[in-house]
């Protein structure tokens, strides 16, 4: 079933960041299960428009970028259309990658200790640029199917771990409710699992791998199963960080200490 996996992994790969284990933790934390439904929902929403954009990529053969010019034939609207997402792509792409960056920093400093940490953003830089730039889509497929299948069974295996009320699970993932206060980590949810730029780099790799028609149903399998695989890991989150609520969450490594004695 694996060997199936593609460019899908590489999307769920984007979104599972620090940003999305800081709002998964601090629902849990703050609200138990009752959030499940935003995080299904997102997951649900993610679903269907990374479909969408790997079709237009595996029908077309051609970038989202690419169609989207081509569709707009007047050339005022198409420049403006065009500048707006290149700088949302590039501002948004540079706020997420700080993000990566930090959070891999405060990953290595509870690792390794905080005594060589203004180095550990140039290390972290520099693998992530050998990776790009000396690897091959084949190399960071591999790489990055592992990580999400690591990461799948080792959040997934901490929540059986703290042993949730299933019923209390179920009825947080269908029933949607909003508690107070909780409006804000809603969005937070919803915002680092539905990311627009994923649409343009699905719509991309998915050539790296298919190129007919044919394939189509491989392309829905592989967004299938592997935002799926991606959901599994921000929901086991949740019921993970549901089991320390009385933990109180003030910066990030905080959320690293306080998922501790689940591992």
């Amino acid at each position: 079933m694996f060997n199936k996996l593609g460019p899908g992994v590489l999307v769920a790969a984007a979104f599972i960041g620090p940003g999305t284990i800081t709002a998964c933790t601090i629902a849990g934390v703050g609200f138990g299960y009752t959030l499940l439904w935003a995080m299904l929902l997102s997951i649900l929403a993610t679903i269907i428009l990374q479909e969408m954009s790997a079709r237009v990529g595996i029908i077309t053969q051609k970038g989202l970028a690419d169609v989207i010019r081509e569709e707009l034939k007047v050339s005022w609207l198409r420049y403006l259309i065009m500048t707006v997402i290149l700088s949302a792509i590039v501002i948004g792409n540079t706020a997420y990658e700080a993000g990566n960056i930090s959070g891999a920093t405060l990953g290595l400093e509870v690792l390794a200790g905080a005594d060589y940490a203004p180095l550990y953003p140039w290390i972290i830089g520099l693998i992530a640029f050998l990776l790009l730039y000396l690897g091959s889509y084949k190399t960071l497929e591999k790489v990055f199917i592992s990580l999400v299948l690591m990461m799948s069974v080792s959040f997934l295996l901490t929540a059986i771990l703290t042993k949730p009320d299933i019923k209390e699970v179920l009825m947080g993932l269908i029933k949607p409710v909003i508690p107070k206060n909780s409006l804000f980590n809603i969005i937070a949810l919803i915002g680092t699992t539905v990311v627009p730029y994923n649409l343009f780099l699905h719509a991309s790799l998915v050539r790296e791998k298919w190129n007919s028609l044919d394939d189509l149903a491989s392309v829905r399998r592989d967004t299938f199963l592997s935002i799926g695989l991606g959901g599994i890991i921000s929901i086991s989150i949740i019921i993970s960080a549901a089991a320390i609520s009385s933990t109180e969450v003030k910066d990030a490594l905080d959320l690293a200490k306080g998922l501790e004695p689940l591992y």
